[in-house]
């Protein structure tokens, strides 16, 4: 992954409430992409103020512009922290520098790796722009981490454990209780089988109560967002032969990116009509 090259010759700034907001973003998300931000945090701005105002926290070491490689057309532009920007996270979140999970190595990473994060990032996005103006509330949002792997004991099979290794973790308050959300993001790069393996970990991992107790939530879904509807088929059909019912919720990246993560977009095993989160 290439870092664009900095304009020598920069002209001062100074960094607003949006400017602290977009870094705090990109930190939380890892990486964002232009467009990302853009529906986030310039919803009423034009892509040229988004992109003059991201060149400028680039051009200052605030965030480390990449360049992503597309197949067809122009390179799409991915933003991660940079120094300063790491400075000024530390001070708007009032921690120690160095409990900053950065370092500017770590913006440089391999393709496969990028895309997976942006598409967490992507659920994220998706969730803060329909929860805006809402009477729902996200509760938290935790991108998965080596904190929330569990490994789920498989007696009476050929494996000895299953793996439970989420990609995000994230709460919703509503009028009617707390929903809770584990997700994963598929890409079509791991067998059906594989997945199959996922599906029974988590049913396993619910019904030995060792969620509850380590949470203290009684509940959970597991929300699975790919790329194309013949891979949804696939993977919901998969989840349905091992037993996976209502508990996995399954949609495609378009689908909620045009109706948004709260609409009626979720399939799931044995319901042949689209569901809500929150229903």
């Amino acid at each position: 992954m290439k870092t664009a090259r900095r304009n020598n010759r920069i002209t001062p700034m100074v960094l607003t409430a949006r400017d602290i907001s977009i870094i705090l973003s990109v930190y939380e998300n890892r990486f964002l992409k232009r467009d990302q931000i853009q529906r986030l945090h310039f919803e009423n701005a034009s892509v040229f103020a988004c992109n003059r105002r991201l060149r400028k926290l680039d051009e200052h070491h605030f965030l480390d512009k990449l360049i992503k490689p597309v197949e067809v057309g122009s390179h799409q532009l991915v933003y991660a922290l940079d120094k300063r920007g790491a400075d000024v996270t530390a001070d708007a979140l009032k921690i120690e520098r160095r409990k900053i999970r950065w370092n500017r190595a770590n913006n440089r990473v391999e393709f496969l790796f990028l895309e997976h994060t942006l598409g967490v990032s992507e659920i994220r996005v998706c969730l803060d722009v329909a929860l805006a103006g809402r009477r729902e509330e996200l509760l938290f949002y935790q991108r998965g981490d080596k904190s929330h792997l569990r490994r789920i004991s498989m007696k009476g099979s050929k494996k000895k454990y299953f793996v439970v290794a989420p990609d995000a973790f994230f709460g919703i308050q509503t009028g009617r209780g707390k929903y809770i959300f584990f997700v994963e993001v598929d890409l079509g790069t791991e067998t059906l089988s594989r997945f199959a393996e996922k599906v029974t970990a988590y049913k396993r991992y619910w019904k030995s109560r060792q969620y509850t107790e380590e949470y203290g939530f009684n509940n959970f879904r597991v929300l699975t967002v790919c790329e194309s509807e013949r891979r949804l088929a696939n993977l919901i059909q998969a989840t349905g032969k091992v037993g996976g019912r209502q508990m996995f919720l399954f949609t495609t990246f378009s689908a909620m990116q045009n109706d948004g993560p709260l609409g009626s977009v979720w399939l799931s095993p044995f319901i042949d009509l689209p569901t809500s989160l929150l229903e």
